[in-house]
């Protein structure tokens, strides 16, 4: 029987707020350039997957929707949210790879 996924991307949410948290009030920071590209690897990882998650759940609103015209604007506003996170991990992906040139300098 399959689970319910929303707890692990609540738990993602959390995680990603302490990190920005941190950085915001000095309790941490990068040590070297190797951690930041790090970072900017993950982020790009991160990133991949945001759009299958979207679209997958945007097509389970669609199947327990009652009322279509809404299911139809989910659809519509998930979609562009997808096609907004594939352009995020494009970019992440040449900032990870711009990172790794200025590491290599």
């Amino acid at each position: 029987m399959p689970y319910d996924p929303s707890p692990l991307s609540r738990d993602a949410a959390k995680t990603l707020r302490e990190i920005a948290q941190d950085l915001e009030s000095g309790k941490a920071e990068y040590d070297s350039p190797r951690s930041a590209a790090r970072v900017l690897r993950d982020f790009h990882e991160l990133a991949e997957y945001l759009p299958q998650i979207l679209l997958q759940t945007s097509a389970a609103v669609d199947r327990m929707a009652r009322d279509r015209d809404d299911a139809v604007t989910l659809a519509r506003a998930v979609g562009e949210a997808a096609t907004t996170a594939t352009n995020l991990t494009d970019q992440l992906r040449r900032a990870y790879e711009t990172v790794r040139d200025v590491r290599g300098r």
